[in-house]
């Protein structure tokens, strides 16, 4: 499985990074003309955000329907599913909205949530072609680039959008989701995605049980806390920023200009955490302890940077993007380390299992989250204790890291 040639791996990495450029990137796009999608359909804004809300749903839904999927489908086919989820909507969403048509509307996003069903798909592949001792930094580089591609959205947006019409920036985020699908489907083509596992009836049976016989492992529910400020953190910087920034009166292009910074930010401490916790696990005695450890490192760094957030919300440009820069740089630097875990506590199919489980578990909050800070709390004027709850959240993730750090035992 691509172990015979070294480089192949690399430029299977590399092949869904590009995917983790532009899939996000449409995301925030999309949340960047919340108003004049809300405008040219007249309706409230809040319509528009629950269906980004929607999304966030389906996304959690499509996580934990992977493995099933997968083995049905294969490994090819859940990625072509996943990619044809993002990229169909980004080219119909503009027709709903020209047509006024709030059904329509709802079941794009909904569609576009569904790309999610691909995501372990992506992160098990890696895990599995990659050496275990480069897994730190092939997953960050992954999981950076597909967190990073939101403020690549927002900073495209903010060109495109003047020149163009917001209509046009949806067709542009298309265009490129599709282009950079293409290296990602060529990488995976050639990769056995075994499927012939579940042929024989005994093995699918016991394919079925994966989930149970996982779900049994307590350091399954701390992999799922020790995510969970991650995905917290990271939904309320990119959805909710740039409407926190529109409340503040600060414009478009310097609000791309930070989500773009923050893309920056977000790679930086995500490649960095991975390559550094390669670097101390090949020489610990205990590489689960240290990965843990520099885990909760991050999230010590993001909960405290939330915090002080809330003491400069409202005050000049450059100091709320720099405290914004800084929590999403310790959010970042713990899911930098965090995929290289599940396979040390999980090997084959329940490597997948657990991905899956971890990645939808997680992701639970990932609707929550930007109701929280900007529908709850934000629109009603409370930005500072929104960002305070990403403090608290990222206390909870720190003290996950550091229970998971006493686990030494390797469930399968």
């Amino acid at each position: 499985m691509m172990k015979n040639k070294p480089y192949k791996p690399w430029l299977l990495v590399a092949g869904y990074s590009l995917l983790g450029i532009s899939f996000p990137a449409a995301v925030t796009q999309f949340t960047m003309f919340v108003p004049e999608m809300a405008a040219a359909m007249e309706v409230d804004t809040r319509l528009i955000l629950l269906a980004d809300s929607l999304r966030a749903v389906c996304l959690v839904a499509a996580m934990f329907l992977s493995g099933p999927v997968y083995r049905r489908l294969g490994r090819w086919r859940t990625i072509c599913l996943g990619i044809l989820f993002q990229t169909m909507p980004q080219f119909l969403l503009p027709i709903a909205v020209q047509f006024r048509s709030i059904p329509f509307f709802f079941i794009f996003k909904a569609m576009q949530g569904c790309n999610a069903v691909a995501f372990p798909v992506y992160l098990s592949t890696i895990t599995a072609c990659i050496p275990p001792g480069s897994a730190g930094l092939a997953t960050a580089v992954f999981n950076g680039s597909f967190t990073a591609g939101a403020g690549i959205g927002a900073w495209l947006s903010g060109i495109l959008a003047p020149v163009l019409g917001f209509r046009w920036t949806f067709y542009s985020l298309g265009a490129l989701c599709v282009l950079f699908a293409l290296p990602a489907l060529y990488v995976t083509r050639g990769i056995a995605d075994g499927r012939e596992t579940g042929r024989n009836g005994e093995r699918e049976k016991k394919q079925e049980g994966v989930y149970a016989a996982i779900a049994r492992q307590p350091v399954l529910w701390f992999l799922i806390l020790a995510l969970s400020a991650n995905t917290w953190l990271i939904q309320s910087v990119t959805v909710d920023m740039p409407v926190y920034l529109d409340f503040s009166g600060v414009s478009k292009n310097l609000a791309g200009n930070l989500m773009l910074a923050v893309s920056l930010v977000i790679v930086t401490a995500s490649v960095c955490a991975g390559a550094f916790s390669d670097f101390c696990a090949a020489r610990s005695r205990s590489p689960i302890r240290i990965r843990a450890l520099i885990l909760a490192g991050g999230y010590a760094f993001s909960a405290a940077a939330a915090v002080l957030f809330t003491f400069i919300s409202g005050k000049e440009f450059h100091l709320l993007a720099l405290f914004a820069c800084l929590m999403v740089f310790g959010s970042a630097w713990a899911a930098g380390v965090f995929w290289a875990l599940p396979s040390m506590f999980f090997s084959g199919n329940r490597n997948l299992g657990a991905t899956a489980f971890c990645s939808g578990a997680s992701n639970i909050v990932n609707p929550v989250a930007p109701f929280v800070t900007g529908v709850l709390l934000g629109s009603a004027g409370y930005w500072p204790a929104g960002w305070l709850v990403c403090g608290i959240i990222s206390l909870v993730s720190f003290a996950a890291g550091i229970v998971i750090s006493r686990m030494k035992k390797r469930p399968s």
